[in-house]
């Protein structure tokens, strides 16, 4: 998912939430809080961060900030990324908070082939990646 609105214009890394952002975070607790999620991961910017946070505490798991998911990410950040999802969290339900160009990005790594396009003005899509064992994962787009 990416993350919750943010106070300071594009363009600059230092946006935190606005109050909308906070609201949508808190709303992301709610709805989330009872699905077996086993890891939070962020880019290492605070509006990812801060949106991840409300859920990481109600589930008393602390988030992995991960530099390489940064808005300013190259494509073997996404590969290593989706490495450790493999290894270390296979069978695991893992949230990740990124970035307009990060999570579909994530996406296509992960083998799903339509090309998902987050608009700037969107900050309320949710997706859940359901990997198959033949064939590409099956991708459920959601707007909380």
């Amino acid at each position: 998912m990416r993350h919750g609105e943010t106070v300071a214009p594009k363009g600059t890394d230092a946006r935190p939430l606005s109050e909308a952002g906070q609201r949508r975070a808190a709303l992301l607790a709610t709805l989330l809080k009872d699905t077996g999620i086993k890891a939070i991961f962020t880019s290492n910017l605070e509006r990812t961060i801060k949106t991840a946070e409300p859920l990481a505490q109600a589930l008393r798991i602390e988030s992995k900030p991960l530099a390489q998911l940064s808005v300013q990410f190259k494509q073997s950040d996404v590969d290593a990324f989706v490495d450790i999802l493999r290894t270390e969290h296979r069978g695991d339900i893992v949230l990740l908070v990124g970035h307009a160009n990060t999570v579909p990005a994530l996406l296509k790594a992960l083998g799903y082939p339509v090309e998902i396009k987050i608009p700037e003005t969107e900050f309320d899509n949710l997706f859940v990646l359901t990997p198959k064992a033949d064939g590409p994962p099956t991708v459920l787009r959601l707007r909380y």
